[in-house]
């Protein structure tokens, strides 16, 4: 969780302070025959925007993934932005004007993925966990 305080003292633009903040949450869950769930949820507040502009945001990323092959392979679906609320909204000051501005910056899509795991250390060697994945995506 974190927060940032912002103070300007502008001759043109009277005094302000704002606060915005910002709050992520990352779980993984295995399950036993190969099977992982992730989570990334970010929730984000920035009330230094125009009142007609978007403040708050939920912006959360699904994995999952299953080991296949004797663990040597590994499917995963991905979805990205599940809740299609990713927005970018941003304000710039300067000594004589404030700007507002809002984008989408990308919207929801889903990402069908294979790697494969190479053992780089031969028949006696074990692979280090996670490394020599060689991925592809769909």
């Amino acid at each position: 969780m974190s927060y940032s305080n912002t103070k300007y003292n502008l001759t043109n633009l009277p005094e302000r302070t704002t606060t915005a903040h910002n709050v992520n949450i990352n779980t993984t869950t295995m399950v036993p025959k190969g099977l992982e769930w992730r989570n990334s949820i970010n929730y984000n507040y920035n009330p230094n925007v125009a009142e007609d502009f978007q403040k708050s945001s939920w912006f959360w990323n699904m994995t999952l993934s299953y080991a296949v092959l004797k663990d040597k392979g590994l499917i995963s679906l991905k979805a990205y932005d599940l809740l299609n609320q990713n927005t970018n909204a941003s304000r710039t000051v300067n000594a004589d004007y404030v700007q507002d501005s809002q984008s989408t910056v990308l919207k929801q899509y889903f990402m069908l993925g294979f790697s494969w795991k190479f053992n780089t250390l031969g028949d006696r060697g074990q692979s280090r966990g996670g490394r020599g994945y060689r991925r592809y995506r769909f």
